[in-house]
């Protein structure tokens, strides 16, 4: 069936008058084009269509659920995604900043639920912060190298949040200059004040971790 243009910005017309018409409409888009990106990838490399699988993404006030289309041999992964992933990044860095600046989790809670029309409770939002914590962990104990020829250490205090109070709290950051003169980041040390016995921590830490030599620091 073919219709016209005029036809097509009616029927468009009448979905958005709907409640959730606006949720409709990007649901149908997205699906559309990732269905029209499949076929295009079957044909460059010889695959088939194998049914979809379900992803949320942030829709007008409200999670979208959209059906991703899948190839039998796994391969096919949707341009869109990478954008709604990015979307989700960025949702997830607004309610980091949030709660340092010193809201409660049931707060940012509040504020998500203004942005995107669904409350979020205190514990989903815990555990969005558990997740990262993970991350952040496994980061800070990573082995390091044996050699660094040139390492900086500075403090800076932040705003931190401990249960119902904020204070402002030191954070140690120590960057490093590799043997090919690039740079890492070794580490990022919280304590409550600066102070020669979070020094002392800090280097038996990065001992831990196997730094055994510094040239400058």
């Amino acid at each position: 069936m073919h219709l016209t243009q005029p036809q097509v910005s009616k029927i468009l017309e009448d979905i958005l008058q709907k409640e959730d018409g606006l949720n409709t409409i990007l649901k149908l888009s997205l699906e559309a084009l990732m269905k029209s990106e499949r076929e295009t990838y079957k044909n460059e490399v010889s695959d088939y269509s194998n049914g979809f699988r379900n992803r949320k993404a942030f829709g007008d006030k409200r999670m979208l659920e959209l059906q991703i289309p899948r190839t039998r041999n796994g391969g096919f992964y949707p341009v869109i995604l990478a954008l709604l992933k990015n979307q989700e990044q960025e949702a997830r860095s607004i309610a980091f900043e949030l709660y340092k600046s010193g809201l409660t989790t049931e707060q940012v809670g509040n504020i998500f639920g203004e942005i995107y029309g669904s409350h979020y409770s205190s514990s989903q939002v815990s555990r969005m912060f558990d997740t990262a914590r993970e991350e952040v962990g496994m980061w800070l104990n990573r082995p390091l190298e044996s050699y660094y020829p040139i390492v900086m250490i500075d403090a800076c205090f932040i705003p931190t949040r401990h249960g119902d109070s904020v204070s402002k709290e030191a954070y140690y950051t120590l960057l490093a200059v590799r043997s090919d003169r690039t740079r890492e980041v070794l580490g990022v040390y919280n304590y409550p004040t600066e102070g020669s016995l979070a020094w002392e921590s800090i280097f038996k830490d990065l001992q831990r971790r196997g730094l055994k030599k510094i040239n400058l620091m």
